[in-house]
């Protein structure tokens, strides 16, 4: 959760960012649109006036405007083109350039000729091409304002007049963004983190408070899936939290009156039931025809297993032990000992000291059941057990003849048996009730067959 916080905190701060460089960068090209639209038209104005001028009297304007000063120009005029070291193109120079270009023409009414660069203020050559501006005296300095405070570039505009070139170089206004500009300065990435910062902070705090009622119902959700009584949550949270709490209590209590009306209702039954039961087998013994009378004692005893098993299916939702601390290294290895005093072959694999939170009784009523399925029907039983950092594993498999896909789901319905014979000692509810006391301690219990022959029942139980 923390990671997906952390995560969406920075695209937004990413495309804000993003956003509001494009926006910086919008308006520095609208502003400089203005700036080079004026600039070329007092370009084109200052080159109109200096071509009108008779040859002789250009040098003595010059002259003058030096004398004066004042002026944002430097102009002279050349016997030939200076080469000069031009910048780095950018989008920005490339769009001052093409605006100077497009004034300049709707001035002089040509393009042809005309060679616009941009070069740093400390590259920049003048007159004959062997003098730097840095090198000037301070008067002709002085003359052009032409330093720039801002390290913004000079702009300088060649046209071949009369097999001469015209000179014309002034500085771009606040125009540091033509050499480049980092637009990510080290305040604003500053600014950036601590906003994140102080964002993920409370977005923490606010989801924790949010979530901690939702951990507690899950918690709560989770006793009532392993058997445990749930606790009454205190109605806290959002709107939404506060409803969902109303209604998770409401439920817990009508489970927990069900399963105590289901609990009165089959002890009852348990106790009723013995009664006739016990006086049909008292009239059965009495009958002299013993054939009839073998007959009818089968059928009680049939009956009287079936009853006790279908209470027992039910009983096994019905919890009257309190969760411990199981072993179930010791619990499995006790279980194997004691069959194999009567001489029946268990196989054991088990990793030492295996704990498991749950009833003791129901987990080894789950696990005597599985063990006698793979003695009766495989002969043998080989029991393998083992845990992850999330679940402990216990296999019991067999050799017998294994399942059919089909009897894989039917031999969980209650009363079916394989051999489909009726037994006094077995009602078919062996898995039925396996696979209830695996689900009551939040486990799955799934059967598959052995490469080499055989049965396994595999169940996980979460730690």
């Amino acid at each position: 959760m923390s990671l997906v916080l952390l995560v969406g905190i920075f695209v937004a701060q990413s495309l804000g960012t993003w956003l509001w460089i494009e926006q910086l960068k919008d308006s520095e090209r609208k502003r400089l649109i203005e700036v080079s639209q004026n600039m070329g038209s007092r370009i084109g104005q200052t080159i109109q006036f200096f071509t009108k001028l008779p040859k002789q009297y250009q040098h003595i304007v010059l002259d003058q405007l030096r004398d004066m000063g004042g002026t944002r120009f430097f102009v002279s005029v050349n016997p030939a083109h200076i080469a000069l070291p031009n910048i780095n193109q950018n989008e920005f120079s490339v769009l001052v350039r093409d605006q100077l270009q497009a004034s300049i023409s709707a001035q002089i009414g040509s393009r042809a000729n005309v060679d616009i660069q941009f070069v740093r203020f400390n590259d920049l050559k003048i007159l004959s091409g062997n003098n730097r501006m840095v090198d000037l005296p301070p008067k002709w300095k002085r003359f052009a304002l032409f330093e720039p405070s801002d390290q913004s570039p000079i702009v300088v505009v060649q046209l071949s007049v009369n097999e001469s070139w015209m000179y014309l170089a002034t500085p771009v206004p606040s125009g540091k963004v033509l050499v480049g500009v980092n637009w990510l300065t080290t305040e604003r990435l500053i600014s950036i983190a601590l906003v994140s910062l102080t964002v993920l902070i409370l977005t923490l705090f606010l989801v924790r408070w949010v979530v901690r009622p939702l951990r507690l119902l899950a918690r709560q959700a989770q006793y009532i899936g392993r058997g445990r009584k749930p606790q009454q949550l205190e109605e806290q949270g959002t709107r939404e939290m506060i409803a969902t709490v109303r209604a998770f209590n409401s439920m817990s209590k009508r489970i927990q009156k069900f399963i105590n009306d289901r609990e009165r209702l089959f002890a009852a039954i348990s106790h009723d039931l013995k009664t006739p039961l016990t006086r049909a087998r008292l009239r059965a013994e009495m009958l002299e025809d013993e054939t009839t009378k073998a007959a009818l004692i089968g059928d009680l005893e049939n009956l009287d297993a079936m009853v006790k098993g279908s209470l027992q299916l039910v009983k096994e939702g019905i919890v009257h032990e309190n969760p411990l601390q199981v072993n179930i290294s010791k619990m499995l290895f006790e279980l194997a000992e004691k069959q194999k005093i009567y001489g029946l072959p268990v196989n054991i694999d088990l990793e030492p000291n295996l704990q498991l939170e749950g009833r003791p009784m129901a987990l080894e009523r789950l696990f005597t059941n599985l063990i006698d399925n793979a003695l009766e029907y495989g002969r043998a039983a080989f029991i393998h057990a083992w845990q992850d950092q999330h679940h402990l594993y216990v296999d019991i498999s067999d050799p017998g003849p294994g399942l059919s896909d089909q009897d894989k789901e039917r031999v969980f319905e209650p009363y079916f048996r394989i051999d489909q014979k009726p037994s006094t000692e077995h009602s078919g509810l062996g898995l039925s009730i396996a696979r209830s006391i695996a689900n009551f301690h939040g486990g799955e219990l799934t059967l598959k067959n052995r490469p080499s022959g055989g049965l396994v029942v595999a169940l996980h139980f979460p730690l």
